[in-house]
């Protein structure tokens, strides 16, 4: 699978609000037990089997809520398998349906204490960005460390603050085994990698943010780029395009396996950091 990234949705909450078929997208496999299923080609949610109950990445907006729960039973789930919410960041196209899924679920909320604390205090850059989405205020039940995995039956999903689009956006790496040939595959999915809010008018507006937090995500960067994965799972499906192979996956046909992918999609993230900024 080679990279490839590709313009972002046009006029993405609206659609999701009015016309959320223009967007709909059936779950889909992207590893041997990890499935795409926010339903709809925004904003990315993953479920992960561990066979003892499953782990969901991200909720995506209250809007949407119907088209990831619709995604869980199209594979046979139910909501209530799920055992653990990750939040990999604080805005509401993340997080806005968490409240509703931990309800549905009665699934502890993971997320960062430092995003807990932005979430709480800067409302306007977290959960009330746009007027056509009304995500509901929740409050985590565990937060992040990075020195303690999440485990859960047979997967233990390593935790990594990696601060810049948000104080404490998260990212996740887990291992999973193929199957048929036994084969282990580490899983790397970043929190968000979104340069509009590292951006030297977002740091003007902005309560919270400071230019220190795009010098981390550059100095973060050097170091992340090197750590070994297999799978790279994007947050946004556009930041690495996954969707062009939706479908195709079989055990004995690795689509998204790709190990080169994962440095070259840090790479063009600090391009386009460096490109708003002047540098080179």
């Amino acid at each position: 699978m080679a990279f490839r990234c590709t313009p972002p949705v046009k006029d993405p909450v609206a659609s999701l609000a009015y016309r959320p078929w223009t967007l709909a997208v059936r779950p889909f496999q992207v590893a041997p037990g990890t499935w795409y299923v926010s339903g709809q080609s925004w904003v990315a949610c993953y479920l992960i089997d561990t066979g003892a109950g499953m782990i969901l990445i991200d909720t995506g907006i209250a809007e949407s809520l119907y088209l990831l729960v619709d995604s869980i039973y199209r594979l046979g789930f139910k909501p209530e398998d799920i055992k653990k919410i990750l939040i990999s960041h604080a805005h509401f196209d993340h997080c806005g349906g968490a409240r509703a899924m931990k309800e549905l679920t009665g699934a502890e909320i993971y997320m960062s204490r430092e995003d807990w604390k932005f979430m709480k205090m800067c409302r306007e850059e977290t959960l009330e960005v746009d007027k056509d989405s009304h995500p509901q205020e929740f409050s985590p039940d565990r937060f992040y460390s990075d020195d303690k995995r999440i485990e859960l039956g047979h997967i233990s999903v390593r935790s990594v603050l990696t601060p810049g689009h948000t104080a404490g956006c998260t990212s996740f790496f887990w291992e999973e085994e193929n199957p048929v040939n036994g084969e282990k595959y580490q899983i790397g999915l970043h929190g968000g990698v979104g340069v509009n809010t590292m951006t030297d008018d977002y740091y003007k507006a902005s309560r919270y943010l400071t230019p220190a937090l795009r010098d981390r995500f550059l100095a973060d960067a050097v170091w992340l780029r090197e750590i070994p994965v297999d799978i790279a799972l994007p947050s946004h499906p556009n930041q690495i395009e996954i969707l062009d192979r939706a479908g195709q996956y079989t055990h004995e046909n690795q689509p998204y396996l790709d190990r080169a992918v994962w440095a070259e999609f840090v790479d063009e993230r600090v391009r386009q950091v460096k490109a708003v900024t002047g540098q080179t």
